[in-house]
């Protein structure tokens, strides 16, 4: 029987931060694209990824500790970026590139995202926007490196993972859902469906 902390995780998506076992055994963790998934070490016969019955793609992890903002207080791993020229900002904790200022800073439907974040750049995960979170910023909760020239506005922008819980499959009545990280007011995450709803785009490359 599935213990009532991990189904209620499940309900609102908070399960997808740490691996948690599917219904059969599999392991399932944050959507990401296939370029962060993790090879080799001791578990490397282990199987890591799922492939949902509707062809969702594998699920994976990040291979990177998270940064954390300034709170007031000493933290681990605090977050702190470096400019690439012609290109954006370089996480010194994640080594994910992240472009800025973005070509297009209009809110746009998910299927434009993905245009938008091709070639050299692609959409990012869920887990992989989330480490842009500065919820001790005023105004938008990102770092200032990130404000300048177009700016990060205050609303929501579109991640690669789909909403997945077991209790619902992907896809389901023909109607596929993904994860927006909110930078306004609190910061947080929502659910935004990929046919009909738009939001902001920033494009990410690289990363450990």
């Amino acid at each position: 029987m599935m213990p009532l902390a991990l189904a209620c995780n499940g309900i609102i998506g908070l399960s997808d931060y740490t691996r948690a076992e599917c219904s059969g055994g599999a392991v399932c963790g944050d959507g990401g694209g296939p370029e962060l998934l993790v090879d080799g070490g001791p578990d490397a016969n282990v199987p890591d990824a799922k492939v949902d019955a509707a062809g969702a793609r594998p699920v994976s992890w990040a291979a990177w500790p998270m940064p954390n903002y300034d709170a007031g207080t000493p933290v681990d791993n605090p977050m702190g970026y470096d400019a690439v020229v012609g290109q954006g900002l370089e996480d010194r904790v994640t080594t994910l590139v992240w472009r800025h200022p973005m070509p297009d800073p209009a809110q746009v439907s998910y299927q434009r995202a993905l245009e938008i974040c091709s070639g050299e750049w692609r959409l990012p995960s869920r887990i992989e926007l989330v480490t842009l979170l500065d919820l001790g910023q005023p105004g938008a909760k990102i770092d200032p490196a990130f404000k300048t020239e177009s700016g990060t506005a205050q609303g929501v922008y579109w991640t690669f993972s789909e909403v997945r819980s077991v209790f619902r499959p992907f896809g389901a009545d023909g109607k596929r859902e993904h994860w927006v990280v909110d930078f306004s007011g609190v910061g947080g995450l929502l659910k935004r469906d990929e046919s009909g709803g738009e939001a902001y785009v920033r494009c990410v490359k690289g990363g450990r």
